[in-house]
């Protein structure tokens, strides 16, 4: 089974728009991570642009192409932002507090959410990509093909003839 999509808008470098911030109360101040503007709105419009019929939350593995057509020559063949969007998204609830005893309180366990179905639950899934740069000044996009595949390793243990042992055969 498989899926195919376009994606309209230059596909955004996940490893090139982060930028550095300083957080944390002053003396205790450390560097973190934040996804650039850019990054967040190519994020939005590529969730609003996967079409229905391609959110059929494939499980199992597959194979991913993905033909990232560019307007120009400078960005990198690099598109782990689009393969995160397309997985399932999640949110973590907390937990409720419940009473176990006069003045004793415990968190019961977070709760995981489905926010918004993808086109596979996790991006661990994929096992084979196939990405391919191309330039198109005039209409940067992704057009994407997910498809299932079967699993390149069999049950480690099927098949596997039991060890033989003899008297005879040890060397020792």
């Amino acid at each position: 089974m498989k899926v195919e999509f376009t994606i309209v808008g230059q596909v955004v470098s996940l490893k090139n728009n982060f930028r550095v911030i300083i957080t944390g109360p002053k003396g205790k101040q450390h560097g973190d991570l934040k996804k650039s503007d850019e990054a967040k709105t190519y994020e939005r419009a590529f969730r609003l642009q996967i079409p229905p019929a391609a959110r059929v939350m494939f499980t199992g593995p597959l194979k991913v192409t993905i033909h990232a057509y560019y307007s120009w020559n400078g960005p990198d063949l690099e598109c782990e932002l689009p393969m995160d969007l397309m997985q399932a998204e999640y949110r973590r609830i907390p937990g409720k507090l419940r009473a176990i005893g006069v003045g004793k309180f415990e968190e019961s366990e977070a709760e995981r959410v489905l926010v918004t179905r993808g086109v596979y639950e996790n991006d661990r899934q994929v096992r084979e990509k196939h990405l391919i740069h191309h330039i198109d000044k005039a209409n940067p996009r992704a057009e994407i093909t997910v498809e299932t595949i079967e699993p390149q390793q069999p049950s480690m243990l099927d098949d596997v003839p039991l060890l033989q042992t003899s008297a005879t055969s040890d060397p020792f």
